[in-house]
């Protein structure tokens, strides 16, 4: 993978032009992050939907003024053509039963579609929205008919015309802990045992500020993202407080994974 995405990158420095990966998931990413890009390339990571889960390493040559992912989707809506993501509008009939992200992942799946086209599935009460390599997006539209027991229905659009969509509401909460620490703030911020949150540091399925963090002791400051994969993230807004028992005071935003 790492290959693959360095060669994408050279491509870019020889022919001066946009180049990109496929789809990475949050592992990928971290490890792609830490290659040494070719000088005069750039890199942003895009998904689609900001703070996907799934990205698509996009090499930018010199020429082309970006440097976040606000600036590159601003390019991208100015220039469609260069960019590789395109967005499935998803609706299913009113009368299934809720779809759920596995019904739609298995319904992709199933068309023989594999994991690294696809980006980030938003779900909603009346379908979702998938990200996509737009390569892909036609035929998935075309074909993708049905999910679970429900039949759908699919328009393509692009992903600066359905900005915002994906944003679900952060929900404000605090915990107190002793320290901290990575595995404090998995453990009380994604409601799990200490022993789960140690295994899943351990295991890569965390990431903090969207590196993958292998240090369960890892002291974390304000501001700071911390993602579990699969289950959401939090976002350290205050901390700093002390409770009755002298403990830390955590306040936090919780993005569940839909």
């Amino acid at each position: 993978m790492l290959s693959y995405v360095s060669e994408k990158a050279e491509q870019c420095l020889d022919r001066q032009m946009i180049t990109e990966s496929k789809f990475l998931d949050m592992h990928e990413k971290s490890l792609v992050n830490a290659l040494k890009l070719p000088y005069g390339v750039r890199q942003i990571f895009y998904g689609g939907f900001e703070d996907a889960e799934r990205t698509v390493a996009v090499f930018l040559p010199e020429y082309i003024e970006a440097d976040d992912y606000d600036s590159l989707e601003k390019h991208f809506a100015q220039v469609p053509e260069d960019c590789p993501v395109a967005l499935l509008e998803v609706s299913k009939d009113k009368f299934s039963k809720p779809l759920t992200h596995r019904d739609y992942l298995g319904a992709l799946m199933g068309l023989g579609i594999n994991r690294e086209m696809t980006g980030d599935i938003m779900v909603n009460e009346g379908g979702c929205h998938i990200a996509v390599m737009k390569n892909m997006a036609e035929y998935i539209a075309k074909n993708m008919v049905s999910a679970g027991r429900g039949t759908l229905n699919i328009n393509i659009t692009s992903p600066w015309d359905a900005r915002g969509i994906e944003k679900n509401e952060g929900v404000p909460d605090s915990f107190t802990v002793s320290s901290p620490r990575l595995d404090s703030i998995v453990k009380n911020g994604f409601s799990v045992s200490r022993d789960a949150a140690c295994e899943a540091i351990s295991k890569g399925l965390v990431f903090l500020n969207d590196s993958e963090c292998l240090k369960p002791d890892k002291r974390i400051a304000e501001g700071d993202k911390i993602t579990l994969r699969h289950k959401g993230r939090v976002i350290i807004s205050s901390m700093g407080g002390k409770s009755k028992r002298g403990r830390d005071i955590i306040n936090v935003i919780r993005f569940v994974k839909k």
